[in-house]
């Protein structure tokens, strides 16, 4: 019997992409699931969309419409689901801004279900921008981009095998098209991340338990992330407070206290680096409020670090040595002078690591 899988497809006012990604999901190889749409109060007839151009699918429970009354944010909308979907095996946490190939499920699925190790496996996402570059780096060039303290770009540790040279070891992982076994992460997201960053919440969270997360770059999603980027024409303030505030909150959490300590310089570089190429006084305003809403909010903080020092089964020691010294890696940098200064800022990265024992 083949596996049942739950595919949540969270959607908020963006109605240009739904349809390319519900046919795409539709027209998978491998057809044992259900898709859940989740609706996180559009107000651009997005929804209304979906259900007049899918309404065999509804009408047969292919599709399921989740209805929420208020936007409950990237976490709140996939949990929602997750908490009511007992009889899955898997969930497949997708965005809507994406196209999936043919046989992206049918990879991940293969792979989950050989090993139990496995708790999870996604895609490689490719740009829609660049599709080419990032193929080239990934798959041509086989690179083993790095998996970095902080940031969420770098995302392989080394091949399993030489043989199957498509499948990695996975550091992190990528919301955009991200499979797990629902019965051993019972609610994927703590919910007052909202957004941003939760990827890396559930990675570090799978590699704390010693489990695998394995990466194939056969199974194929085409991400329009510039061109969602420029139709919003800029983050909001709101995105741009949640992005700051959870980035704290993975340092605070996932680190004890020493290593917090060594990291800390590390973690102002990162900072500083941001602030730096996206410099405004608005930005930093954003950052300070982040900060003030951590000491509201530190005894959920605090809460959720009990929960992770619960459940890890490896010491921060060990956890650390699955990533690299450096800041962001050089190879995802397209700017030449800022390829440099990344480069410069690594080298010093990792002269304090060497220091500290960090590495």
């Amino acid at each position: 019997m083949q596996p049942r899988v739950s595919i949540i497809i969270l959607n908020y006012n963006w109605k240009q992409f739904n349809q390319d990604c519900l046919n795409s999901v539709l027209s998978q190889s491998y057809q044992d699931f259900e898709i859940i749409f989740v609706d996180n109060w559009s107000s651009d007839w997005s929804l209304e969309e979906v259900e007049y151009l899918f309404k065999n699918e509804i009408i047969s429970w292919k599709i399921i419409i989740i209805k929420n009354k208020e936007n409950t944010g990237f976490t709140g909308g996939n949990n929602i689901w997750v908490k009511n979907s007992n009889a899955i095996d898997y969930i497949w946490l997708l965005n809507n801004d994406i196209i999936a190939d043919k046989d992206a499920l049918k990879y991940l699925i293969e792979w989950i279900e050989s090993d139990e190790k496995i708790w999870a496996t996604w895609s490689l996402v490719l740009d829609k921008w660049n599709e080419e570059f990032f193929e080239d780096i990934l798959v041509n060039k086989k690179s083993k981009l790095t998996s970095t303290f902080f940031w969420e770009v770098a995302i392989i540790k080394a091949p399993i095998e030489e043989i199957n040279s498509w499948i990695y070891n996975a550091v992190s992982i990528s919301w955009c098209s991200f499979l797990y076994r629902k019965n051993l992460i019972k609610f994927p997201f703590p919910e007052f991340y909202f957004a941003y960053w939760e990827d890396i919440w559930l990675s570090f969270f799978i590699l704390l338990k010693w489990k695998k997360i394995i990466f194939d770059t056969r199974s194929i999603i085409h991400h329009f992330w510039w061109w969602a980027k420029k139709s919003q024409k800029k983050l909001t303030n709101l995105s741009i407070f949640h992005w700051n505030k959870n980035q704290i909150i993975n340092y605070l959490v996932f680190y004890d206290s020493i290593i917090r300590l060594k990291l800390f310089p590390l973690f102002i570089i990162t900072q500083v680096w941001h602030l730096i190429f996206n410099f405004s006084l608005i930005r930093i305003k954003i950052k300070l409020k982040s900060i003030i809403w951590i000491l509201k909010n530190k005894k959920e903080i605090l809460l959720l670090r009990k929960f992770i020092k619960k459940n890890k089964i490896i010491n921060n020691e060990d956890f650390i040595k699955y990533f690299s010294s450096k800041i962001i890696d050089e190879e995802l940098i397209y700017n030449p002078y800022l390829k440099k200064i990344t480069i410069l800022t690594n080298k010093i990265s990792y002269i304090y690591c060497k220091i500290t024992w960090l590495q």
